[in-house]
Formats: C-alpha cells, sequence, structure tokens
C-alpha cells in the first residue's frame, strides 16, 4: 500500500473517531415538561422556606407568586393535576397565614378558593374546609 493510502486512510479513520466523539458529548435534548416541573419544585421550595421562616409580607408575597406560577403552570386541559393540587395548598397556606395575622375575610376568602379547586379537580371526595386544611397541616408537620 502506498504512504499516500495509508495517510487518507488514517485521516478518515480520525475524522470518523472524531465525529462519533462530538455525537457522544451532545447535551441531551431539551424537555420542556422536565424543566417547567423543576422550576415549580425550585419555587416551591423557596416559597415554603419564606412561608415557615419569613416574616407576614415576605411569606404572602412568595405563596401568592408561587401560586400565580402555578395557575399558569396548570392552565392547559393536559397539564398534570400536580399544578392544581399544589396551587389549591398554596391557597390554603395562605389562609392559614391570614389567620394567624388575625385577617377573617382574606382568610376566608382562600379558603373558599381552595375548596373551589378541590371541586374543579375531583381528587378528594369530600372538598370541605376542615378535612383540606387538617392535610395542610399534615403535610406542613412533615416538612418541619
Amino acid at each position: 500500500m502506498s504512504e499516500m493510502n495509508r495517510r487518507r486512510r488514517w485521516l478518515w479513520i480520525l475524522i470518523l473517531s472524531a465525529c462519533s466523539i462530538g455525537a457522544c458529548s451532545q447535551k441531551p435534548a431539551r424537555n420542556p415538561a422536565r424543566e417547567l416541573e423543576n422550576e415549580a419544585a425550585r419555587r416551591e421550595g423557596e416559597a415554603s422556606h419564606k412561608y415557615r421562616f419569613g416574616d407576614y409580607e415576605t411569606a404572602k408575597s412568595a405563596l401568592r407568586d408561587l401560586l400565580q406560577f402555578l395557575d399558569k403552570a396548570g392552565y392547559p386541559p393536559n397539564a398534570p393535576d400536580e399544578y392544581r393540587v399544589d396551587a389549591m395548598i398554596t391557597c390554603l397556606r395562605l389562609a392559614k397565614l391570614e389567620e394567624k395575622q388575625g385577617h377573617a375575610a382574606e382568610q376566608a376568602a382562600y379558603l373558599k378558593e381552595a375548596v373551589t379547586r378541590c371541586q374543579t379537580m375531583k381528587l378528594y371526595p369530600k372538598c370541605e374546609e376542615a378535612g383540606l386544611r387538617k392535610e395542610v397541616d399534615r403535610l406542613d408537620a412533615l416538612i418541619k
């Protein structure tokens, strides 16, 4: 075999090796659903921390921002129910926060909103304020 053919063969081997290595190191395809889920988890963690340890204004602002995000994430008809459930739980936490501050009207409004959200999802057999509140108290105790 001539020197020129040998060089060509090694050049092709080098090119093919470089291409296959490049193919292996490519970034995985973007997954919008996974990105939304990760963002929701990040925001929920942040809001939960502010709810437990922040002052009233900080906690309320964080929970309202989270509620707004969850409403957008759960808006499409084919969106997972997890966003709607988390939004309902966020309404209940807002109600608890308002109760601590002695804001009865705001507490009642958030409780009513949570019950309404629960009834639209039909995940729970009874969407009663007391039962939903008990469930959120249980969840909050697990977080501590």
